[in-house]
């Protein structure tokens, strides 16, 4: 009867420094007991089996034993470590693995790190989906090895590659994530009512003129919810790695039955769209696993749906979730802010710059949250910018900043303050004291506007931490606005000294 938490196995890394959890499944009122670095903890079992032991805070180590006894039953985790836990959340491009990552040919073969290790929480949105396929590959702490490296996550990997060469302690990463997912599934079905009603309205309108006791059964037959094997969608396999031609796309959905990508946009909600639906099967799954932080990449789906004025106040609401699910209200969250893009299969970029700003709100007004400049790495045509190492690493170099207390740069520049001066425009940039850097001739993504919104030539000079802006053919008067990174697309060159792009802004001129 004694049973874990699947998240519980040897081989796994455990938070140092902090009070944690294991929980799982017992006798009914029999007392469990939990060993562990020298503690010896006790709890007994609730009237339906479930217990949670609480421990004090464990020292680093790179190899510990765990043994979790029920009367004459036990659990034995060998090889687990103790260091640092991350989630890395979001959709398809924190779960981007690395299996398709531009860099994969050169790290696969000397990636073996038995300190760095990853966990994929289970893709499952309904009660009955791990039952109705095989979830065998997922669920599974994994060591960066070449036969497992291509299960991690590719921002999760450089994040933890970066850390764990930083602080030569064990990195662990759970990934809790699924593609084209919107923040509502992700959050507490109330807080989605507070924050975006319209999410919630749109559900209750589905789920009255449905029977969802029939609609959920229904979902265990749909292969569209096997989710149990990362690999084995062939369109995946064929969209991930590169950006293919729409001939080639083309050629490819034809060969595979021609299935309807319109329709399939058009059809009944997903599981795993519903408001609260991953919140509930998936990030409760681990809680109150111990864990330093989280990396956010999501926002996309949110666009597609047209509900980016709402991102703001959900992306506040799912921190908050987050938090009080994995009981620390001070819990950090790097969130990458959404490069440019413009189209790709069936999704455009409707309003981007509405969740940019979003996430950069989010980041100036909820404590704890940090903002992960990835401006130079947007690809035009293709949604999964494909190298991912540089957003990893930019991640973790917040983290060492902010989390771990390192002296580092590791914010973006940011416009923090315009003046005028013998007709010239000087923007000043904080994040940016040993000098902004431009890799190129022009810089990319600058607008100077009139009143008529008419683009301004101009001269540009940059100096220390400033640009400073001279229209060639009128007066600074003539200047109305200063847009940087506005467009849908762009590929921002502008940099600080730790090779962090500058990120979108945009200046009145009064």
């Amino acid at each position: 009867m004694l049973r874990l938490a699947k998240i519980f196995q040897s081989g796994m890394i455990l938070q140092r420094e902090k009070t944690g959890h294991i929980w799982g499944i017992a006798e009914p009122e029999e007392k469990v007991t939990l060993d562990i670095q020298g503690q010896h903890v006790e709890t007994i079992a609730s009237s339906d089996g479930k217990f949670c032991i609480e421990y004090e805070p464990l020292k680093t180590s790179a190899c510990e034993e765990v043994i979790v006894k029920s009367g004459v039953e036990a659990e034995i985790l060998e090889n687990v470590a103790i260091g640092e836990v991350w989630i890395a959340g979001g959709q398809s491009n924190m779960e981007f693995h690395m299996r398709y990552e531009k860099n994969l040919a050169q790290v696969k073969p000397n990636c073996i790190n038995s300190n760095i290790r990853f966990y994929d929480v289970p893709e499952l949105a309904f009660d009955g989906q791990e039952e109705a396929f095989d979830y065998s590959r997922m669920g599974v702490w994994r060591q960066a090895t070449p036969d497992d490296i291509e299960y991690f996550s590719a921002v999760g990997y450089y994040f933890a590659a970066d850390l764990q060469a930083d602080l030569k302690v064990p990195v662990g990463i759970i990934g809790c994530n699924w593609g084209g997912t919107f923040a509502a599934a992700w959050m507490n079905p109330d807080t989605v009512e507070k924050c975006g009603k319209e999410w919630m309205d749109e559900f209750r309108e589905f789920a009255a003129r449905t029977n969802m006791a029939e609609y959920y059964e229904k979902q265990k037959n749909n292969m569209m919810n096997d989710t149990g094997n990362p690999f084995a969608n062939p369109f995946s396999e064929m969209m991930m790695p590169r950006t293919p031609s729409p001939e080639e796309i083309g050629k490819f959905m034809a060969e595979i039955g021609g299935a309807d990508l319109e329709n399939f946009k058009n059809a009944d909600p997903m599981p795993f769209s519903i408001p609260g639906a991953l919140y509930e099967h998936m990030l409760k799954t681990i809680s109150p696993i111990a864990v330093r932080g989280v990396l956010w990449y999501q926002g996309e789906s949110d666009d597609e749906h047209f509900r980016s004025h709402l991102y703001e106040f959900m992306l506040t609401g799912l921190i908050s979730d987050w938090r009080e699910c994995l009981g620390d209200d001070n819990l950090p969250f790097i969130i990458v802010q959404l490069p440019g893009f413009e189209h790709w299969l069936q999704v455009s970029n409707n309003r981007y710059d509405l969740i940019r700003n979003a996430q950069y709100a989010v980041t100036k007004k909820v404590k704890n949250t940090y903002l992960c400049s990835a401006s130079d790495m947007g690809e035009q045509f293709d949604i999964h910018p494909k190298n991912k190492k540089p957003v990893g690493e930019r991640m973790a170099l917040l983290a060492r900043g902010y989390v771990y207390n390192e002296d580092v740069l590791c914010d973006a520049p940011e416009v923090e303050g315009v003046k005028n001066e013998a007709d010239n425009i000087i923007i000043s940039f904080t994040n940016a004291n040993d000098g902004l850097i431009l890799e190129g001739n022009e810089i990319n993504a600058l607008k100077v506007l009139d009143a008529a919104d008419v683009e301004i030539e101009f001269n540009y000079e940059i100096s220390g931490n400033t640009v400073r802006i001279s229209p060639k053919n009128c007066s600074v008067e003539s200047i109305a606005r200063i847009q940087f990174a506005k467009d849908k697309f762009y590929v921002v060159n502008l940099y600080n000294s730790s090779h962090i792009p500058a990120i979108p802004f945009e200046i009145s001129i009064k």
